[in-house]
């Protein structure tokens, strides 16, 4: 039995059966490898204030990557829960307890049928946990970026994933822009059970990041977020994925009462290994200006 949602130029069909819609595995790693294309993006507030975000890339006339988050808005009823990552925080747990199913597995099944099909509008199947998100988010903004999809884009997506051995995963990205890189944004996955993370103390965080978990502890006492934030912004000042020079975290040890940490972070290794093949792949096409 489906509800049939008739929205602009969208008919969404809402399965009432988890198993009829043939949801993927509940999954927040990334695709492995190298990722790379033209690249769309579009954002708007919708529904009270939540935040979405659909990013799209395209890589010799074919969809290679679709992605949509939404940031919960910032007067969200439970503090918790206020501008959070939906995709890659505790956020599904809490709607999986609500609603029996989490939201991230009603967005995989809109993505997922995006890129088999090879669009962006018409008829999709969404799942009770997600279908407010769909409806009004992610639907729309899928209309908005498909009329520029045949344009030229000014833009260039680069991403890198790799799996660790501690049951992580990590995930960098970079955005460019007329030559100029105004994103960097690497993050760690953790494996999407509990079996697969080797630190007991991590366990809990299973599917879930470093960066968007609301109650990870970061060994090193600097929070993830704000380590990755600043790097963010020091690539982008440089232009220099390689330079951790005066990054938080980044040396061997610190002095807890001066400086903040107390040993430099096992991220940035990671990190700089990502950063690396991902450079060698920028310099191969000649995306960056000198």
């Amino acid at each position: 039995m489906k509800k049939i949602f008739l929205i602009g130029a969208f008919i969404l069909s809402s399965a009432l059966s988890i198993a009829e819609n043939k949801i993927p595995t509940w999954s927040v790693q990334p695709k492995q490898g190298i990722v790379k294309g033209d690249y769309y993006k579009v954002e708007e507030r919708f529904r009270q204030g939540h935040l979405g975000t659909l990013e799209v890339v395209k890589n010799n006339g074919k969809l290679v990557h679709v992605e949509f988050n939404e940031l919960t808005r910032p007067n969200y009823y439970n503090r918790f829960y206020q501008n959070v990552s939906k995709r890659l925080s505790p956020y599904n747990f809490s709607m999986a307890e609500k609603a029996g199913v989490s939201w991230i597995e009603g967005v995989l099944v809109a993505e997922n049928q995006m890129l088999s099909e090879q669009r962006l509008t018409g008829t999709f199947d969404t799942v009770a946990g997600a279908s407010n998100s769909i409806q009004q988010s992610m639907v729309p903004l899928a209309e908005k970026l498909n009329t520029s999809m045949n344009k030229k884009s000014n833009s260039k997506y680069y991403s890198i994933s790799e799996k660790f051995e501690n049951g992580l995963t990590g995930f960098l990205k970079v955005i460019i822009e007329n030559g100029k890189i105004v994103e960097c944004r690497y993050d760690e996955i953790f494996a999407d059970s509990k079996e697969e993370i080797k630190d007991k103390t991590s366990k809990e965080f299973y599917r879930q990041s470093k960066y968007w978990s609301i109650m990870y502890d970061e060994p090193s006492r600097i929070g993830f977020n704000v380590q990755m934030d600043a790097l963010n912004d020091k690539v982008i000042k440089t232009q220099n994925l390689l330079d951790l020079t005066d990054l938080p975290a980044t040396e061997r040890s610190g002095n807890y009462k001066t400086s903040g940490f107390t040993r430099r972070n096992t991220a940035w290794d990671n990190y700089l290994k990502l950063a690396e093949t991902l450079k060698t792949e920028l310099d191969k096409d000649k995306v960056l200006k000198k």
